[in-house]
């Protein structure tokens, strides 16, 4: 959906309309981190182990609930205390009404339980659902730059359906009842994975914040939008741990540890095939894709992306070392320990080098501070868990010889002098097709092939 709305929204609206519900995003989604306490990720993990329990289920769901509505109260009076502080860099009542609309709302999020009970096709239905709506509102209502308040009204709307309909879907299933609630040992298991998702957040929500206060909101927007277009890609690599997670979690739980271990080894190598090609792409493509996909006003994000085109990769592989294999095998406190370290860099790297060098500052703070969170997530993996597998060469030396097959391709298309959208469709596609040729039928990857065997299969289904 980004992909379709991000080229609409860029030639709509300027750059300072753009900081400006990029900033308030930004600040009203760490409050709501704030007010999870860490439940998402603890969340999916209990009811991966309960689901075939339904009175014990129940219970947790009502406990988990109370907690959300208990921590969402009190730091919605926090939250109010920052806007009073921050009301100069916000300077738009419209944008605090929905944002605070969607804080109250988000105080009955459960998505934990849906993503736990690995409801995957109900959660891609309702997203497509809801996000169609928001696409189609976005192009009936937001006509001039005065209308940057829509468009956070659209994002913040989107969200709190979701939460409503989850919530409504959540109590016709289990119920709720708050009597016979125990908080306390939650209490004692949730406040390392509170700590991580605060600190986890600081370089994902508050960058924008802490451009913000540091630079102007015009260079927000740029920013904005860089890092956007990057998350787009990186979260086609990121969410694949919301499939896998519970799964390994279930399995450790049976002690099945040969199964855990392919399972991980099939995530790595999602992540290296999938995120391999969109780095390069992005890397050979930054300028026009900046030109052509954001817009002139926009153009000159294409260094930014060049600077975040292997995000997705480093991404990918820190959360690996992290979610699937640290805190599915409840070793979270080693990771909390690497996130205290890369964060606090993150946060004095992003002020220093966006004071200097505004967007392009704290693009290169992120990457740096990805990289920290790496060596040290993969020293903690080796250091705790060594006989989980972690890295693969093959699969990486397969994946990295068939994006070196897109220079000559891209150079081939611009020697051709051809330009515009026609010439970014065409270097996709291109691409790709030598991309999983090469994989396929050259080097003859076998996680390649079994895409390329279920493709097959699948439309062999459907043309029967």
């Amino acid at each position: 959906m980004p992909l379709v709305s991000i080229p609409y929204i860029s030639r709509v609206l300027d750059p300072d309309g753009i900081g400006r519900v990029g900033f308030m995003d930004s600040f009203t989604y760490y409050f709501v981190v704030l007010a999870e306490a860490g439940i998402m990720m603890y969340g999916i993990r209990e009811v991966a182990k309960l689901r075939d329990r339904p009175a014990a289920l129940q219970q947790l769901v009502s406990e988990l609930l109370t907690l959300h509505l208990l921590t969402s109260a009190v730091v919605l009076i926090v939250y109010l205390a920052g806007v009073w502080l921050l009301w100069e860099k916000i300077g738009d009542i419209r944008l605090l009404i929905f944002s605070i609309s969607f804080l109250v709302v988000n105080a009955f999020a459960c998505e934990w339980y849906f993503i736990g009970q690995e409801r995957f096709g109900y959660i891609a239905a309702r997203s497509m659902l809801i996000r169609v709506a928001g696409l189609l509102s976005m192009f009936l209502l937001i006509h001039e730059p005065a209308d940057y308040y829509i468009y956070y009204a659209i994002i913040a709307c989107s969200a709190m359906i979701a939460g409503i309909w989850n919530i409504a879907i959540l109590i016709r299933q289990t119920g709720y009842s708050w009597r016979e609630v125990q908080l306390v040992k939650h209490l004692r298991r949730v406040w390392v994975t509170y700590l991580i998702s605060l600190l986890y957040s600081v370089p994902l929500m508050l960058d924008h914040v802490l451009l913000r206060l540091v630079s102007t909101a015009t260079a927000v927007g740029f920013y904005s939008f860089s890092v956007r277009a990057v998350r787009v890609s990186a979260t086609l690599v990121t969410d694949s741990f919301l499939v896998f997670f519970p799964r390994i979690v279930a399995l450790g739980s049976q002690q099945a540890m040969d199964e855990v271990q392919q399972k991980l080894r099939l995530n790595l190598q999602f992540i290296l095939l999938l995120a391999l090609p969109m780095g390069m792409g992005l890397f050979l493509l930054a300028d026009d894709i900046a030109l052509y996909f954001f817009g002139n006003k926009f153009a000159g994000v294409g260094y930014n992306l060049r600077i975040l085109a292997f995000f997705p990769l480093l991404k990918g592989f820190s959360l690996f070392l992290s979610n699937p294999i640290l805190i599915a095998h409840h070793r979270e406190i080693n990771f909390l320990r690497n996130l205290v370290i890369s964060t606090g860099l993150f946060v004095v790297a992003a002020l220093t080098a966006g004071y200097y060098g505004a967007d392009t500052g704290i693009c290169w703070s992120l990457l740096g501070a990805e990289l920290v969170l790496i060596v040290l997530n993969y020293l903690s993996v080796r250091r705790e868990l060594p006989q989980l597998p972690v890295t693969d060469r093959r699969t990486f030396l397969q994946g990295l010889g068939g994006v070196l097959l897109f220079i000559p391709v891209v150079l081939l298309l611009r020697y051709a002098g051809m330009e515009g959208w026609a010439f970014l469709l065409i270097a996709v596609v291109a691409c790709k097709l030598v991309y999983f040729g090469f994989l396929i039928f050259v080097v003859r990857n076998t996680f390649a092939q079994r895409l390329w065997q279920l493709g097959r299969s699948l439309s062999f289904k459907r043309n029967k």
